[in-house]
């Protein structure tokens, strides 16, 4: 097996169709790997049966581990950003919004973040200082996939998520937003807009449209989108909108616990809402954003 072979998602099979198209067991399966009512399982029991295991690999949803190799991943990557467009990702997220399709949602976040990423030597020996990407030992891509289904993503910035992420979406048919998703997004632009001037991005869940069925983890990772298009970008800490931002520049706030993504981290309402930068994904859909 060559390291082309090692590195490539499972996901890369077949194509998949609209909102029936996870198999229900396989996606059973790989949720129930990892979580249970208590949350995450403890490492020692995070084991499927080997045929449960073969069975979620089949359908593209569980995987082996791989040892990423740097060249790979950021060549893989770099070719489904280029695949894509602002639009498609646009349109999907859009079309997450009612139906809670999070793979969908997640492809926003990942290419938001890397859509200007050129390919590169790394930098450094243990992660590379410019992409991110960690360069010794092994990646649970079925973790990541787990992440994906789950909370539609957490690791948008890790380029080996992305990779997965994105050619995982590449593989599949979303349908075109429907109105209600068109005006729900119209809602959540509003509600940002609205926000009290100290509204800061770990708080900005609780303004969203009551319309919007999500959870806070769910609600936080749309704030987290938002920042890495450069929508929650400040100043002084910009998105990954006009250029990709460096894994080292990304400086993080100084205090001890933060719970948001660069740069949305920094974010206030007083900073501003950047809806240029929204233009490129939903201003052929969204009429707030002509």
């Amino acid at each position: 097996m060559t390291a082309k072979d090692r590195t490539k998602p499972p996901a890369a099979r077949g194509a998949r169709e609209f909102s029936d198209d996870i198999d229900k067991r396989a996606l059973k399966i790989l949720l129930g790997t990892y979580w249970s009512s208590a949350g995450w399982k403890p490492k020692r029991e995070q084991k499927a049966s080997p045929e449960d295991f073969a069975y979620a690999k089949k359908m593209g949803l569980m995987f082996e581990p791989i040892r990423a190799d740097h060249a790979i991943v950021i060549a893989r990557l770099t070719n489904a950003c280029e695949r894509l467009t602002p639009q498609r990702v646009g349109d999907a997220f859009l079309a997450s919004l009612s139906t809670r399709r999070l793979d969908w949602r997640s492809a926003w976040g990942s290419y938001g973040v890397f859509r200007h990423l050129h390919e590169h030597a790394p930098i450094g020996s243990k992660q590379c200082a410019h992409c991110g990407l960690y360069l010794d030992g092994e990646t649970e891509l079925s973790v990541l996939s787990f992440e994906r289904h789950k909370w539609g993503g957490v690791r948008h910035a890790s380029p080996d998520y992305a990779m997965l992420d994105l050619e995982s979406f590449l593989t599949m048919t979303v349908p075109k937003p429907a109105e209600r998703d068109v005006a729900l997004f119209g809602a959540l632009i509003a509600a940002i807009d609205a926000a009290p001037a100290n509204t800061t991005s770990s708080q900005l869940h609780g303004v969203f449209p009551r319309e919007l069925a999500a959870n806070k983890a769910e609600r936080d990772r749309i704030v987290a989108m938002l920042g890495f298009c450069g929508a929650l970008g400040t100043k002084a800490h910009p998105g990954h909108g006009v250029d990709f931002i460096s894994s080292h520049a990304r400086a993080m706030p100084d205090r001890h616990h933060v719970d948001m993504d660069y740069p949305a981290c920094w974010w206030r309402r007083a900073d501003g809402f950047d809806r240029e930068a929204l233009r490129p994904y939903f201003g052929h859909a969204v009429r707030q954003l002509r």
